[in-house]
């Protein structure tokens, strides 16, 4: 394989993953980091997983216009995968839309600039399934959308991802360049942590090993392994079928207490400090004024999703990794990393 390719924060868990599966299929990769001090720690994760003779990187932020003209050029596709989630919940619902949505803006219209093939964009599935009143279990897929005015449900991380996909959409279709673009939606991320700069889902995971929670909130999420997702955009690339397309990337959707279950039988002893109960909904809500990371699950709370992600296996051509296998190997990398 060749062609360079413009990744977007590149020192972010996803997009390091990324990498390593772009340098191992033959890629020039061009890394974006926000602050140069990012650069050798990143460069050190990925050189164990990969040559990175075809690896450099450039210092571009998402809220600043200078450098991505530049960047874009002499590239064939970009991968735009930076994008904040932080673990706690703002109080301002737009706080992350300046880096979320003007940055996308900017890293489109570099790429249209640039003549690029392909734009294959990390959204998220927290951009398609929140919303009221609805069924339970409920069921969303491609063709879903978040409601961004329901104030109450829709925090400043689900605000983001859904104007940003939104805002790239339109822009796409307003250049007539829809079938250039497509849409990777992940669940809940889980996987291989590969170093100590880890996602929020990984913080999860730690707290869970680390007995930080007496019992698991009754949420559910679509669990999607990290290794999946880097390989999907990677599947992307040359495909024909995808453009325009909305690829909804995971397995299967479990409970926390479930995943903790998995945990606690492939690591038993972690299993004292690991949830074995699900706490009750109002603890949930009570605990969420202390600790706002909380908030992010309580529009969920008691509420199963549903969703068919066959046509996405389909459409990249191969099959995506069960819960099980995906929790294990993170949780592992928890603790071969150190972290609990």
């Amino acid at each position: 394989m060749s062609g360079k390719i413009l990744l977007t924060g590149i020192s972010g868990w996803i997009a390091k993953h990324t990498a390593i599966e772009l340098l191992n299929s033959g890629y020039e990769v061009l890394g974006t980091v926000r602050n140069k001090n990012l650069i050798e720690q990143t460069k050190e994760t990925i050189s164990k997983y990969a040559s990175i003779d075809k690896l450099s990187f450039v210092e571009l932020d998402l809220v600043k216009d200078d450098g991505w003209n530049e960047a874009a050029k002499g590239c064939k596709y970009i991968f735009h995968i930076a994008s904040p989630f932080p673990m706690k919940v703002s109080r301002n619902r737009e706080s992350l839309l300046p880096p979320a949505v003007d940055g996308t803006l900017r890293v489109l219209k570099a790429g249209v600039n640039a003549g690029v093939e392909q734009i294959i964009k990390t959204s998220s599935i927290v951009a398609m399934f929140r919303k009221p009143n609805r069924s339970n279990p409920y069921t969303f897929g491609e063709n879903d959308w978040t409601d961004e005015n329901w104030v109450e449900g829709v925090n400043d991380y689900f605000l983001s991802k859904t104007k940003a996909e939104k805002l790239a959409w339109k822009f796409m279709e307003s250049k007539g360049l829809r079938n250039k673009l497509t849409c990777i939606c992940p669940g809940g991320v889980f996987g291989d942590a590969l170093d100590k700069k880890g996602g929020t889902s990984i913080e999860y995971v730690r707290q869970f090993m680390a007995g930080k929670f007496p019992g698991a909130p009754k949420f559910a999420i679509l669990v999607s392994d990290v290794k999946d997702i880097a390989k999907a955009h990677v599947a992307c690339i040359g495909n024909n079928k995808i453009g325009g397309r909305r690829l909804i990337v995971g397995k299967e959707v479990k409970k926390l207490v479930e995943l903790s279950q998995i945990m606690a039988e492939a690591m038993p002893e972690y299993a004292k400090k690991l949830p074995k109960k699900e706490l009750p909904n109002f603890m949930v809500k009570l605990i969420s004024y202390i600790d706002s990371s909380a908030k992010m699950m309580i529009p969920d709370l008691g509420i199963l999703m549903q969703t068919d992600t066959a046509y996405a296996e389909e459409l990249l051509g191969f099959k995506f990794k069960p819960a099980k296998d995906c929790m294990i190997e993170n949780a592992k990398s928890v603790v071969r990393l150190g972290l609990v």
